[in-house]
C-alpha cells in the first residue's frame, strides 16, 4: 500500500553506517578537534528564512532511520573492506580521501511554500539551505562542507545533500535532514561511525601456564580506531567469557586490545574450532579469525613409534606388541 502525504516528506536518508577511513588517509587528516556537546534546545517549525544562526539547533525528538552500510566483508578473511561511497575527484592522488556523500530524498507539494532544508550533526545545525540562495554551512562543518554540490537539476533538490570533503575522526555521530515549508515538516535521523581498519588481528592458544587442564585462549588486534570488541567463539556457537581485558590507545586514538579466555580442554572435541570476532558499536564493520584445536594427547602414543632396521615400528620406550609390515599400499598391524 503506497502512502498518500498532504505536505512534505522526506522519503529516504542515504547517511552510510560506516565509512572506512584507510590507514594512508587517516594520516592525512589527524587533527582530532573535539566535538561539541549535543543541546537539547528546540528548533522552532517554521522555517528561517534569514541568515542562520551559529547556535540554531533541533529537537532531541527525531525519527531515527534505518542507516545504509557501506562496508562488506568476508567471513573469516583479513581482506580489507569494500567501500561503495563515492569516489573523490578525478586527478587526485590514490591515497586522496573521499567526500562523504549523504543524501536527502524528500517529496514537497506544488501547493506549498518557503521550503528550507537543514542538516545537523549531534543535534547541532551545520547545513542550511533554501532554494534561490546558495547553501550555508556552519559551526564546526563551516570549513568542511562542499556547498557546491548538485544532487538534481530542480530548483527545489539541487543541493540536498551534505557533502564532507574531507572525513575525519570526529565526525561519526547522528547525522540529521530536516525539511521545512510554511505549512509542515520533517526530519529523520541515522547514525555514521569512521572506522580506521587495523593493522593486524591475531588469534592464538596455548596449555595455561597455572592449571595443565585449562586451555588459554589470547585473541589480539592492534592500531585500530575506534575501540572495538572482541568476542571469543570455541565450536563454532559457545561464547567463551572473557578472563582478562587489556586496552591501550596512543596519541591518534589508535587502540590496541587483547582479550584472554580459559576453557577446560576435558570440554573440547578434537578437533575443534576456536574463533576471534571484532566488531566496532554503531557499525557494520566485523572481522574474523579461526584456528583448529587439536588435543596432543590424542597423539602421544604415535608421536613415540620408530622404525628398525626390519621396517616394523614399535614405540620407542622399548616396549612391544605394535608392529607394522607394508604390502603394497596396504598396512598390517600386528
Amino acid at each position: 500500500m503506497q502512502l498518500i502525504y498532504s505536505s512534505v516528506h522526506i522519503t529516504n536518508l542515504e547517511v552510510p553506517r560506516t565509512y572506512i577511513l584507510e590507514r594512508e588517509e587517516f594520516l592525512t587528516t589527524t587533527a582530532f578537534p573535539p566535538s561539541p556537546p549535543p543541546s537539547d534546545s528546540v528548533d522552532g517549525h517554521q522555517p528561517q528564512h534569514d541568515e542562520p544562526e551559529e547556535d540554531d539547533e533541533v529537537a532531541s525528538s527525531t525519527t531515527v532511520a534505518t542507516s545504509t552500510s557501506t562496508t562488506t566483508f568476508s567471513p573469516f578473511t583479513s581482506g580489507q573492506p569494500v567501500d561503495t561511497g563515492v569516489e573523490a575527484d578525478s586527478g587526485n592522488s590514490s591515497t586522496a580521501v573521499k567526500p562523504l556523500i549523504m543524501d536527502c530524498q524528500y517529496e514537497i507539494k506544488a501547493n506549498e511554500c518557503g521550503f528550507v532544508l537543514k542538516w545537523y550533526f549531534n543535534r547541532k545545525l551545520i547545513y542550511q539551505w533554501i532554494p534561490a540562495r546558495n547553501p550555508i554551512g556552519m559551526n564546526q562543518f563551516k570549513s568542511e562542507l562542499r556547498t557546491n554540490y548538485s544532487m538534481s537539476d530542480s530548483a527545489n533538490y539541487k543541493y540536498r545533500a551534505l557533502v564532507i570533503q574531507h572525513p575525519k575522526l570526529n565526525h561519526s555521530g547522528e547525522y540529521m535532514c530536516s525539511v521545512q515549508t510554511y505549512e509542515s515538516f520533517d526530519r529523520k535521523a541515522a547514525r555514521f561511525q569512521i572506522v580506521v581498519p587495523e593493522k593486524m588481528l591475531l588469534l592464538h592458544y596455548e596449555n595455561d601456564a597455572e592449571k595443565e587442564n585449562m586451555l588459554l585462549i589470547k585473541c589480539s588486534v592492534f592500531m585500530i580506531y575506534p575501540e572495538p570488541s572482541l568476542v571469543l567463539v570455541v565450536s563454532g556457537d559457545l561464547l567463551l567469557v572473557s578472563s582478562r581485558t587489556i586496552v591501550v590507545s596512543d596519541r591518534h586514538h589508535m587502540y590496541n586490545k587483547t582479550v584472554y579466555g580459559l576453557i577446560d580442554k576435558h570440554l573440547l572435541i578434537s578437533p575443534t574450532s576456536i574463533g576471534c570476532v571484532l566488531t566496532v558499536a554503531g557499525s557494520s564493520y566485523v572481522r574474523k579469525r579461526e584456528t583448529i584445536y587439536y588435543d596432543p594427547t590424542q597423539l602421544t602414543r604415535w608421536s613415540r613409534l620408530r622404525m628398525d632396521e626390519r621396517g616394523r615400528f614399535e614405540i620407542s620406550d622399548g616396549s612391544s606388541g605394535i608392529s607394522i609390515t607394508t604390502s603394497g599400499t596396504e598396512f598390517y598391524l600386528a
